[in-house]
């Protein structure tokens, strides 16, 4: 836009200045189209400017809009920066098959997961409320909510991902549902290491909100003072990700690290 202002500006001045040289020669040697000259000189005076604001105007409509600058990249953790197979950790336990098929269908989608994010009451009340479902089970339940974080891994591509956009300049986030009782063991085994990356975490077991509530949004907005038109969330939850929508944070919905790095540049980040 500059360089084309800068053409325009150029072409205005020579063409007036052609114009009025015309109608001073003319004028000088009493030639019979001097008055046209002057005429159009005037002319030329009052409709150029008009027309060079036209053209950049018209320019800068038809321009397609760049990207808001992200200088911020917040984080979900489970199944974008940490893999978390449950499922397959249920399957693979040492229990009867019977117990199995309970687990599966009666625990492992058990909304009081959501109770354990929130960590309102102590870990081992939250166990006795998982245990009730099947009461005759109550051991390999146990088993599996007390031992469920082993399975927790980072993916391959989390450090280097993290330490690259660190190193870039860009202020890192973490955003996520998680329970006390996890953090604190995956923290213990060195799994959190990844944290070190990170400018700000808001865990939901820390708020007793998680998400989608605007609650935490909100919270981690303020706490870590986040120009949301300048931020960019990554979630594998697509209530989540819209939730952030809401909260004026652009999102991205997490399929795979290739596809979110991918979108991360058509945002402008590198």
């Amino acid at each position: 836009m500059k360089k084309l202002r800068q053409i325009l500006a150029i072409a205005a001045i020579a063409l007036l200045l052609g114009v009025y040289a015309a109608a001073f020669i003319s004028a000088f040697g009493h030639s019979p189209s001097a008055a046209a000259w002057f005429r159009a000189s005037l002319a030329a005076t009052i409709l150029l400017p008009v027309l060079l604001y036209a053209i950049l105007l018209a320019a800068k409509l038809l321009k397609p809009a760049e990207p808001s600058l992200i200088d911020t990249v917040i984080f979900d953790v489970g199944g974008v920066l940490l893999d978390f197979p449950w499922t397959k950790f249920a399957m693979e336990l040492d229990i009867s098959d019977e117990a199995r098929k309970v687990i599966l269908g009666k625990v492992i989608d058990s909304p009081l997961f959501a109770e354990c994010d929130l960590s309102v009451e102590p870990f081992e009340t939250l166990v006795q409320k998982f245990c009730a479902i099947a009461p005759e089970y109550s051991a390999e339940i146990r088993l599996l909510i007390e031992t469920m974080y082993t399975c927790i891994r980072p993916f391959p591509y989390t450090d280097e991902w993290l330490r690259s956009l660190k190193d870039r300049g860009y202020k890192l986030y973490i955003l996520s549902n998680w329970s006390q009782h996890a953090y604190e063991k995956l923290s213990q085994n060195g799994v959190m290491d990844f944290e070190r990356y990170m400018d700000g975490s808001t865990w939901s077991f820390r708020e007793h909100t998680r998400k989608p509530d605007p609650e935490i949004f909100e919270t981690l907005l303020k706490k870590n003072r986040i120009d949301p038109a300048h931020a960019v969330f990554i979630d594998d939850n697509e209530e989540n990700v819209k939730a952030s929508r809401k909260a004026g944070i652009a999102a991205i919905r997490f399929k795979d690290y290739s596809d979110a790095r991918k979108k991360l540049m058509s945002l402008g980040v590198r």
